[in-house]
C-alpha cells in the first residue's frame, strides 16, 4: 500500500474517512483542526493515490509518572514526572486494516520523535489504550503497560533512538522499527 505521510491539512476530505470508532472519526472531522490551531497537538495524515485519507495519528506532549513506568524501568530513572509524547490518536480506515498501516505510522511516529529529541527530551512514547483490545494491539508493538493503570501503555525511548542513531550513521532507515 503507497501512502505519503503529511502534516494535517484541512484541505484533505476527511468526512469519508471511517475507522470503526465514531471518537476516532469525529476528532479527525470537528476538532483536529482546532487543536492544531491551539497548539494542543500536531495531526499527521496518510494519503493515498488522490490524496484520500487512509490513516492520521495524533501527538501532544506529557509527561511520565514514575508509576506509569514497568518496575524493571524504574530504578535507573528520577523519582520526578519524565518527559513524553503522547501518541492521543492511531487510526485506520477501514479500507485499509490489517494491512500494516498501523505499524507503519507508527513507525512515521518513531521516526518523527528521533528527530524531535534533537531538540528537546523525550523519555517516553506513551498512549492511553481506549480498552483492552487497543491495550493488547500496542503491547504486541512493544509497549508496556502501567503497574496502576493497564490502558496507560508506555515505550521507552533510549533504546529506539539509539538505533536510530546507528542507522543514520550507517544507512537508510528500514522500513519498520517496532521493538518487541
Amino acid at each position: 500500500m503507497d501512502f505519503i505521510t503529511v502534516d494535517f491539512d484541512k484541505s484533505v476530505n476527511r468526512r469519508t474517512f471511517d475507522c470503526v470508532s465514531p471518537d476516532l472519526n469525529d476528532y479527525i472531522v470537528k476538532y483536529a483542526s482546532q487543536d492544531q490551531k491551539r497548539h494542543l497537538s500536531r495531526t499527521f495524515l496518510a494519503l493515498g493515490r488522490e490524496r484520500t485519507l487512509l490513516g492520521y495519528y495524533t501527538l501532544a506532549s506529557t509527561s511520565v509518572r514514575l508509576e506509569d513506568v514497568a518496575e524493571q524501568e524504574r530504578k535507573r530513572l528520577p523519582r520526578y514526572p519524565l518527559p513524553a509524547v503522547l501518541l492521543s490518536r492511531l487510526a485506520v480506515d477501514r479500507s485499509c486494516q490489517r494491512q500494516g498501516l498501523g505499524q507503519r505510522l507508527l513507525a512515521d511516529v518513531f521516526r518523527r520523535l528521533y528527530a524531535m529529541s534533537k531538540h528537546a527530551g523525550i523519555a517516553f512514547l506513551a498512549v492511553d489504550a481506549k480498552d483492552e483490545a487497543a491495550a493488547s494491539y500496542y503491547k504486541s508493538l512493544g509497549f508496556e503497560s502501567s503497574d496502576m493503570d493497564r490502558l496507560r501503555l508506555v515505550y521507552p525511548t533510549a533504546p529506539l533512538f539509539e538505533e536510530l542513531a546507528h542507522q543514520d550513521s550507517s544507512g537508510p532507515p528500514p522500513a519498520t522499527s517496532v521493538r518487541k
